[in-house]
């Protein structure tokens, strides 16, 4: 049985609100459908509904039996029952993968949608805002937002939004007072709030959000992020971004990150460049690191030869100086080192007329 839903009871005001009276006075509780009740949208849900009523449903597919949804207190629709869920909402909330969009929007019946307020927060905005601009009625308000955080590949999902920028446009907004309401919801939330056409935001941000999410799916295993005991904050920051952008390394693959991954691959013309430009940049480094192999293996035999030739050249010069001293001898001298000093390299010089022989030692001793 679905919870009975009031509309237009005074908003809770925050203390802590930086915002004037006169924005305050004109906000009100706004009853919130989210169409794409996944991973996403469920983590929105969680917060809106703490100062809003919200319900789900999807339109694709029907999550009725959903573990995770059956466990949380908002009210899902299945789709067999879409046009109950549209029917006494202020802002219908858009949380569904780029690939799946128009699809979406397009099975939406839109004398439901008369009079609402619909926002999308899509990764990236110009393409869903093309396709609302082209299928809403005229009297349907259009927001294209970007929320710059969401769900990690955990339940480590941020509880404040604290500094977090929220990015959007009011694309087309008849009802102010309404427009103004859904924003104050992540103005209360301390979001940083830049306002922005859907184009000029994925001319900035396109790129970065496709990159992103790639060195999350390349570095997502356990053999290239293995758990460490101390990590530093360059090691902690590659693991954030694999969790946030994939399903934990060596769990089941979430079919709705890859769609979003999909959808940023997609939907942006610059993204087969990108990955061109990595394949590049890592045949690039294989180069660097097999030349910096070779190089330190050549030096080192260099090193090794020229050791090897130092040590022949020292020898040679002993001969020789060992010859010339032999050849500037006395004649009768020779050069002999103590018995007593054998280690030593000092030198004795012998007269060999004056030394006694064994022989004449033996006549002596006799």
């Amino acid at each position: 049985m679905k919870k009975h839903l009031v509309q237009d009871e005074p908003l809770p005001r925050d203390r802590d609100s930086t915002h004037n009276s006169e924005d305050n006075h004109h906000r009100r509780v706004l009853t919130i459908g989210i169409v794409g009740y996944g991973r996403y949208g469920q983590f929105l849900a969680r917060k809106l509904s703490k100062r809003h009523h919200v319900i789900g449903t999807d339109v694709l597919v029907d999550k009725s039996g959903d573990e995770a949804i059956e466990g949380d207190d908002i009210n899902y629709y299945p789709p067999s029952e879409l046009s109950s869920f549209l029917r006494d909402l202020d802002v219908i909330l858009l949380t569904i993968p780029l690939i799946d969009f128009e699809e979406v929007v397009a099975a939406l019946p839109k004398e439901r949608l008369r009079g609402k307020l619909v926002v999308e927060v899509c990764p990236l905005s110009t393409y869903p805002k093309s396709i609302l601009e082209r299928n809403m009625p005229s009297d349907v308000d259009i927001i294209c937002a970007s929320p710059m955080f969401g769900p990690s590949g955990t339940s480590n999902s941020p509880s404040s939004w604290s500094g977090l920028p929220f990015v959007y446009e009011k694309v087309r907004v008849n009802d102010v007072g309404r427009a103004n309401s859904f924003l104050s919801i992540f103005e209360d939330e301390r979001c940083k709030m830049v306002e922005m056409t859907a184009e000029q935001l994925d001319a900035s941000n396109a790129d970065a959000e496709f990159v992103t999410h790639l060195t999350g799916r390349l570095l997502n295993s356990e053999e290239l992020l293995p758990p460490v005991m101390v990590s530093t904050k360059e090691y902690a920051a590659l693991l954030d971004v694999a969790e946030k952008t994939t399903s934990p390394p060596g769990g089941e693959e979430d079919n709705g990150t890859f769609d979003m991954f999909y959808g940023l691959f997609k939907f942006n013309p610059n993204a087969k460049n990108i990955l061109d430009k990595v394949r590049l940049n890592l045949a690039k480094i294989e180069r660097q690191l097999v030349s910096k192999e070779a190089h330190l293996k050549a030096k080192a035999e260099m090193q090794d030869n020229d050791r090897q030739r130092m040590i022949d050249e020292f020898k040679m010069l002993l001969q020789e100086a060992a010859n010339k001293v032999s050849k500037d001898l006395p004649q009768g001298k020779e050069l002999i080192a103590p018995k007593e000093e054998v280690q030593s390299p000092q030198l004795q010089l012998i007269d060999s007329a004056t030394t006694p022989n064994d022989g004449d030692a033996a006549e002596s001793s006799g």
